[in-house]
Parts: structure tokens; sequence; C-alpha cells
């Protein structure tokens, strides 16, 4: 039997295209095609003014492609709590009556739109363009603290990104808006919003070739990459008068020195290997609505280009980049820039020839060679690995053979998974060619989903990989690791009987009080008297009241990574009031501890139940009455923290329906996650809402 018959159709198949991608130069020739991109924060206004001036003012010819990317498009509460909006028809009419009216010659039509609450993405195309465009895409990404805790949540808040990729003859595309945290301290936070949306962006379209040459996996992974949208980052230290000094003489140098977004590409904190065209144009915000003169409030913002377009990739060339100064609806001015991009196009004939080539090669080598690779270890040790900081080791896989040799990971003998929740592999499957290097990337992340069986060791740091060779033999990988005990994952019975923290407690003791081995627990441990509910958790209430109810976009705003880890090592050691970290951070850690419980507060036995109750105040209470001692007691308190917030309503700009929407996911929680449609998801969002907001109408417990 030849070794041919070893290859799989499909793995074929990628084996081809990446010989043929190797050779592409000798059937792709790069044609040239306009692009025009525009970003425009429109602060929840009405589309009132007249667009054609956006699309036109700095445009010679008329674009093939139009882009156009929209933030804070709704402000109202039902966008951000129920991401419903009002707004997106209206842009989208008066985006499509400017765009075919830029020129009697050419008609556009909507390729695709995107939108996540008040950040949107419309991307137009000419009639003669859009035949050649396949394999279109979107995904989200939200950053506010809901988003981040649970990409299948609805989004609380407007910020994060939405993005559309797409093939254009034989290039890939990807363009992503965004709109990431706000105010000059929040520095670190915005690169924290970038690197979220890089990472996480996953493109969905059921009518997308997954065996196309499409490279649809991530953002990373395209030819060409466009970013746009209000990035947020600020102009510092420079006195407020000395800025509108150089605005007024055009010296934009002393105000780009000290750009933070210009800062942080030079150290490669965030859009390190992003291009931006020089900025020749006045900051972008903040303007008084309707004019052209900067913020006169009594907050008197310091002028930014918080609004910008980058790009990265070959065969672009950056044309005309400018704000547009006529249109006064927002406190933002509309940014555009046009680019000649070059697109990758087949010649057939060609392209026909190495085909040929390529195929004639293949076939000798696979009638005389095995695959062959070689890895450079089989074993890795992450060590001490903690809740919520993900660990990374990296190996390398080398072709060693003559011939493609494609991989993948496959699940062991009657597992359904190749590998356990907490472990994430990229890439899972590859073709590699002879004498390729391919690293594998493994990292473990612990999360609210798998703390708790490894904190009660149902589940360790353990497992077996089967790396599995198309037409060649499997390797066994080995991966193992030490968890290391948190309060984050533990269920609320456990932690009112901890004495210490919980760091300081045998893992055998937690063990046993989970299955309620009273004999082993009498000596070891009592119940606390003087906290009716676990310490870590009163910790949490109490700080964010006593330093958060004051606050604006309390449980909107997500806190620093590093500072929610912080937080966490605190309970786990030393569990006290004094908690290190900004009020943000200690929100959405409260959140993140809910969310960890390992039965809710609101138990999996009565989650259907709640539901069922939550279109009825009384039947709610009935549910409350149900729940068992400690539950009941939690969830009073956790209603007497959320009024207590409500009384400073006036100035952290929180209301009932925004903290039960807030509460709501992570005090009900069903045990395994199902599919659902987008429709239904929502529906049992509101009816979590209902059911919070049942209580907090009642202004008392």
């Amino acid at each position: 039997m030849s070794t041919a018959s070893t290859f799989s159709t499909t793995n074929r198949d990628a084996h081809v295209r990446k010989l043929l991608k190797k050779k592409e130069s000798q059937f792709l020739n790069i044609e040239k095609l306009r692009l025009f991109i525009g970003t425009w924060n429109v602060n929840g206004k009405t589309a009132s003014e007249d667009l054609l001036p956006w699309l036109t003012d700095a445009l010679q010819s008329p674009p093939a492609i139009i882009v156009l990317g929209f933030q804070e498009l709704d402000l109202s509460k039902e966008a951000l709590v129920f991401a419903d909006s009002i707004r997106e028809t209206e842009w989208r009419k008066a985006c499509e009556s400017a765009v075919n009216r830029i020129s009697p010659d050419v008609k556009y039509q909507t390729v695709q739109v995107v939108r996540m609450v008040g950040v949107m993405l419309i991307l137009f195309s000419s009639d003669s363009v859009r035949e050649h465009i396949d394999n279109v895409a979107t995904g989200t990404v939200p950053t506010g603290i809901m988003g981040f805790m649970d990409s299948q949540r609805l989004c609380l808040g407007n910020k994060g990104g939405v993005a559309i990729r797409l093939d254009l003859h034989n290039s890939s595309l990807c363009f992503i808006t965004s709109h990431l945290a706000a105010h000059v301290e929040q520095k670190e936070r915005r690169n924290q919003d970038f690197r979220d949306i890089k990472d996480k962006m996953v493109f969905t379209n059921s009518q997308v070739d997954y065996n196309s040459n499409s490279n649809i996996s991530s953002i990373e992974k395209h030819d060409l990459t466009f970013w746009l949208g209000d990035l947020n980052y600020r102009i510092t230290d420079i006195p407020l008068e000395q800025v509108k000094q150089h605005i007024d003489s055009r010296n934009w140098k002393p105000l780009l020195d000290r750009d933070q977004l210009l800062g942080e590409k030079a150290v490669k904190n965030a859009f390190g290997d992003y291009n931006e065209s020089p900025i020749t144009f006045p900051p972008t915000y903040k303007y008084d609505v309707g004019t052209d003169i900067y913020d006169t409030s009594e907050k008197a913002r310091c002028p930014a280009w918080t609004d910008r377009i980058l790009h990265k990739g070959k065969h672009i060339t950056p044309l005309n980049y400018t704000a547009h100064m006529g249109l006064r609806l927002s406190d933002h001015k509309p940014v555009s820039q046009i680019f000649d991009i070059g697109i990758k196009v087949m010649n057939r004939e060609s392209y026909k020839a190495v085909y040929e080539e390529v195929m004639k090669e293949l076939d000798k080598l696979e009638n005389e060679f095995l695959p062959q690779v070689k890895l450079s270890t089989l074993e890795l040790d992450f060590g001490e690995v903690r809740f919520m900081e993900p660990s990374l080791l990296t190996i390398e896989i080398e072709n060693t053979g003559q011939v493609p040799a494609d991989f993948s990971f496959i699940p062991k003998l009657n597992e359904s998974s190749y590998c356990k929740n907490w472990l994430v592999i990229q890439p899972s499957r590859e073709c590699i060619l002879p004498g390729e290097v391919v690293e594998l990337h493994l990292t473990v992340h612990v999360d609210e989903k798998t703390t708790s069986q490894l904190n009660t060791g149902q589940d360790n740091i353990d497992d077996i990989i089967v790396l599995h060779l198309e037409g060649g033999k499997d390797f066994f990988l080995t991966v193992t690791g030490k968890y290391t005990l948190s309060c984050f994952g533990c269920s609320l019975e456990t932690l009112i009987r901890l004495p210490d923290s919980v760091r300081d407690t045998p893992r055998q003791l937690i063990i046993d009080m989970l299955y309620q081995k009273e004999n082993k627990l009498d000596s070891a441990c009592t119940d606390n008297a003087s906290m009716p509910i676990p310490k870590e958790l009163y910790f949490l209430l109490d700080n964010v009241v006593n330093n958060g109810k004051q606050v604006r976009d309390l449980f909107q705003q997500r806190g620093l990574h590093q500072e929610i880890v912080a937080i966490r090592e605190s309970l786990d050691t030393s569990p006290s009031a004094d908690l290190p970290g900004k009020i943000h951070a200690v929100a959405e850690a409260l959140l993140i501890f809910l969310d960890s419980l390992r039965e809710p507060v609101i138990p999996f036995s009565l989650y259907d139940d709640a539901l069922s109750a939550a279109t009825d105040e009384a039947a709610s209470m009935v549910i409350k009455s149900r729940l068992p001692p400690i539950h009941k007691r939690v969830f009073e308190y956790l209603l007497e923290f959320m009024l207590e917030l409500l009384k400073y309503a006036d100035d952290n700009y929180l209301d009932i329906n925004t903290l039960a929407n807030v509460f709501g996911p992570v005090l009900l929680r069903t045990e395994t996650d199902k599919a659902i449609t987008k429709a239904d998801k929502q529906l049992l969002e509101q009816r979590k809402t209902l059911f919070i907001s049942n209580f907090l109408r009642k202004g008392h417990i």
C-alpha cells in the first residue's frame, strides 16, 4: 500500500494550500484598490447631520470599499443593559444615503454590519467589487465586567470591540472598531482592553468556508488589518492652556510628544506592530456640542486625539488622514483616512501551471516518504498554578521528514475532548512543511468554571494529551502542575466554617467539608459566630460600600487584572478589610467571587423555579424563603448591599435595572452550559434581572 493512502483528502488539501502559498508570487498579481475608513464617536446623538462631507471632503475618486465605525451609538439604559438600540437603524440609513451619493457612477452594497451595544461597524463595497468578496465573518469582544467574565453573557456597558473580516480575491482583510476605557489615568486599562480584543476576537458566520485559504482564526492572521475607533488615549503632562495655545498655532509636535498612544506604541505596550500616519489635524475631543470650541464645562477636559485609525500589512499606501471639523452633532469630531491597498489577484493560467507542478511533487513525495516530526519535549511542568493567573509553556514541532506533516490533538479513548478545560493549546492542528518549525503554546488558565473541582481535589493539574500525526505515529505529552487553594471556587458552606484563611487550611479538611464528614470537622473548625456570611465576601462588600458607593461607573468599568490577582491573594492568605487595588478592581473581584462559588447563591436546584417566578413578585419572595440558611443570609446581605448603593444613585449613576442586570447572572447560574440562541439568551438574562429587581423595588429586605 502506498503511503499516499494514509493522507485524508482534507489533510492533503491543506498540504496543497500550504505549498501553493509558498509559490504564490508565481501566480498572484497585486492590483491596487482604494479604501475609505471613517470613525466617529457620536455621543448617543441622532443622525441629524448629512454624513456626505465626512465621506467626500478628502476624497479624489470613489473608493471600492467603505468602512465606517461608530462608538457611543446609543447611551440609553435599554442599550446598556439589554443591548437593544433604536439608533442602529437610523444611523444605518444615514450611512447608506450618504454612501450612495458619493458618485452617480458607483453604487454600493452593504456587505456586513456588526454592533455590540454602542459600538458598530458597517462595511460597504462597490457593486463591481462585491462579487469578489467571500468568507465574510464578524466578531465581538465586550470589555465591560460581565463581558470579561463570560463572553456568552450580554455585556453591560458600552466599551469593547467589534470586527468584520473577509476575503477579497486572494487577500484576507480585517477591520476592527473599538471603544476603549475612558479617563486620562486609565492608560493601563486601555492597553488591557486592546490586548483582550486582539486575543479574544473569534469570528463566526455559518457561511464561512473553514477549509478555504482564509485566515479567519484571529485578528493577527490577516494580510491587511485596520483598527479604528475611540481609543481614548490622552495628552498628558501639559497644562490645559498650553495645550490650547499649541492647537491655536497648529504646533502639533509638543502635543504628540505627550500623546499616550504614541508612547505606548513605542514601548510595545499596545498597538506595537501597527502603523499610523502622521497626525496633522487638531485633537478630535472634547468639544462643546454644536461648536468647534473645546470643552468649556466645569470639568474642562484637556483636548486629545482620542479617535484614531491604524493599520498593518503589506501593500498599504496611506493617504489623506484627517478630521472633519464641520460636523458638530457630537463632542467628538469624525476622522477618516483613505488608503490605496494592494490586493492579491490570481492569474488563472499561471495558477494552473503551478498547481500541476505542486501536485506532481506531492504525489512523488507521498509515495516515497512517511511524515516525521520531532518535538522539543514531551513533558510540561507548569509548577505552581493559581486562580486567574495564566501560565504559558511553549514547545517546538519540527518537520524532519520529506513530506508535509499534518498534526492534530485527538481525544483519548472514551473522552470527548483532547484536553481538560483548564488547558488551552494553540494551534490545535497545523500542517508543517519539510524543514519548518511550529511553536505550540500551551496555557493553563484556571477560571471560575474550573477552580471548584481543583480546590476539592476532584481534578488536578494533570493530563496526558495525544498529538496525532496523520500517516505517522502518535505522541503522548504529559502536563503537570500543582494548584494552589483559593477561596474563589469554594462553597458558602465551606467558607463560613473556616476559622483561618483558605491557604492555611489543609486541602483534606476542605474535601471533608465538601462531603460533610462531620466527625473530622468538629475539632478542626467552628462556625464563625462574628461573621454571618463568609469573611472573604464580607470584606469585599464592606470595601465597595466604604470606598465605592459614590463612584461613577461602579460595576460597569473593569479593574486591572494584576489588581484583581492581588485582591485574590489577599483574601486567600490574610482576609481583612484592607484590600489592595482600586475600587473597580474590588467590584470586579466581588462578581468573580460570586460567579466562582461551587454552588451559586440561588442553588442550582432552584434555578428554574426562580426564573419562572421572575414575573411574579410574591412568587419570588417564596423562592427566597426556600433558600438554605447560609444562602438565604448571603442573598439578604447582597440585597442590603445593593440597596445601600442605590441611596447614592445621584453620584454613582446606578439604578435598580443596572444592579439587577449585574448581579442576576452571577447569583442565578445553571450547573452546565447549554447552547441556546441569542434571543433565548437575552430572555434568560431579562428573567434574571426581573427576579433580582423584584426585591430591590421593595426597598427593604
